[in-house]
């Protein structure tokens, strides 16, 4: 009898590592504080939202910030917008161009390092929404899929408020 308490502990020790993940991967899937991690992939995204635009406007914007939490690089390589909110979405950055800010499209994606950063911000990379069925009001929100490296992929789904960046460009 006195070898069971041992056996049990041994037992408790043994289930407590394989349900740890679990519960971290669950606490995870946090929506209300706007957080976002897949179990099949390690990329988180945090403090997103899409950009509040007029009734009529045709594009708009949506900005986060990706955390790899992995070992090793990943590409963000496209994202894709629910059809009932926009036609397209696509990953832009804003550069510098002689003294004009330009916007052009990253077809080769955007790079997260190994346990690294990436924001999508005003004046930076960001998502461009193109051909939006109506403007995005404020309370509403965006679903969006993110693709990395052509196999792993994050659904979110960001709240749709004003940007409190006043100095805010105009998309195209």
């Amino acid at each position: 009898m006195s070898s069971f308490p041992k056996f049990s502990n041994t037992l408790l020790a043994v289930c407590a590592l394989f349900t740890f993940p679990v519960f971290s991967a669950a606490a995870q899937h946090n929506h209300t504080s706007n957080q976002l991690a897949s179990e099949e992939s390690t990329i988180m995204v945090m403090n997103g939202y899409a950009r509040a635009t007029f009734a009529m406007a045709k594009t708009g914007a949506a900005y986060f910030m990706l955390h790899n939490q992995s070992d090793v690089d990943m590409v963000l390589t496209s994202v894709d917008v629910d059809a009932t909110i926009a036609d397209e979405a696509q990953i832009h950055t804003t550069e510098m161009q002689g003294d004009m800010m330009k916007m052009r499209e990253m077809k080769e994606g955007v790079t997260v390092a190994a346990n690294g950063m990436v924001s999508f911000e005003s004046g930076g990379y960001h998502v461009m929404l193109l051909g939006l069925k109506k403007g995005l009001e404020e309370g509403s929100e965006v679903a969006l899929t993110l693709t990395f490296d052509e196999q792993t992929t994050v659904y979110v789904v960001l709240p749709v408020k004003k940007d409190e960046n006043q100095g805010h460009h105009h998309h195209h």
